[in-house]
């Protein structure tokens, strides 16, 4: 039995806690909030010990999902892979290349596994988009969603269009060459909306679209190589491959069999820890999209300063 505890059940952390529960040859062990309000309604919705303090874990777990607040990713997260213990850490893993590192240091450091939690990797259309794709050579994508109060300790950058970074960045293995970005705050005092292009060495360009202000969901993907288009619907787990093949224009559907992704990545990570397996999205790939990331607000920040 692996036993694993959540940090932090705002939002999304309640929603691990919840598949934890639900998964087999798991026992959730604890989970934690500073608010003990919070984290007592989640603890008798899944039959769960209270805790407000992560450290009274410690020996107690052998794998943590933290889903605390960006800003607190490396401070929690280096002193839990320190005490011995493997972590999943919500998406982006760190607010700055410097927190990442830490984290990627940690888990080198002590031999644990660090998985960052970009869930779209695990939607199984994007999974099936992956594997056809051969060579992209542009991508556009649109990501827009309803303000929330949530995650505003960060932009929408590093709250939404992260997700696609990181689905660019797994389908193209060459380095960014340029990055041009616009983006403006309407509803907090970070950017709220934010338009991207990124360039890669190789000739690929990417086109991120991303908006925590919209009054309709949005969440597409779709990009262009040698003889075929492929279309994806993050939402309804559908896409559509059109291909000119001797001639003539075939269209495939991409149609998988639906499921959660948020349940096969914490079974994925799971998996990871009773086997002692490399994880799906390593640390170093989690820091590869941040820095990313954090390139595109350079770009939006010098573009607002020269306003």
């Amino acid at each position: 039995m692996t036993k694993v505890a959540v940090i932090g059940v705002g939002q999304l952390g309640r929603q691990h806690a919840r598949l934890y529960a639900e998964l087999e040859g798991v026992e959730l062990v604890g989970v934690v909030d500073l608010a003990r309000s919070r984290a007592e309604e989640v603890g008798r919705l899944y039959n769960a010990p209270v805790f407000t303090d992560y450290r009274e874990l410690f020996g107690k777990v052998d794998a943590v999902s933290l889903a605390v607040p960006t800003t607190d990713h490396a401070r929690i997260g280096v002193e839990i892979l320190d005490s011995g213990i493997d972590v999943l850490v919500e998406k982006p893993m760190a607010s700055t290349l410097d927190q990442a590192d830490a984290l990627v240091d940690a888990a080198r450091r002590n031999k644990r596994l660090l998985q960052v939690g970009h869930v779209e990797r695990f939607n199984p259309v994007v999974a099936l988009a992956r594997e056809v794709a051969t060579k992209p050579q542009f991508f556009e994508i649109h990501r827009l969603a309803a303000f929330t109060p949530r995650s505003l300790d960060i932009d929408v950058v590093l709250d939404l269009m992260i997700h696609d970074i990181d689905i660019v960045l797994s389908m193209v293995p060459a380095a960014v060459r340029e990055v041009r970005a616009v983006g403006i705050p309407i509803l907090s005092p970070k950017a709220d909306i934010a338009n991207a292009r990124v360039e890669f060495e190789d000739g690929c360009v990417a086109n991120f679209t991303a908006s925590r202000v919209s009054f309709e969901k949005v969440r597409k993907l779709r990009f262009f190589q040698p003889h075929d288009y492929i279309s994806v619907d993050y939402a309804s787990q559908k896409g559509t491959m059109m291909s000119l093949r001797m001639g003539q224009v075939l269209e495939r559907k991409l149609e998988p069999e639906v499921q959660e992704p948020l349940k096969v990545e914490l079974k994925a990570f799971i998996d990871c820890v009773r086997d002692r397996l490399p994880v799906p999205v390593s640390g170093e790939e989690g820091r590869r999209a941040l820095e990313v990331a954090c390139a595109i607000n350079a770009a939006i920040a010098e573009r607002l300063v020269l306003r």
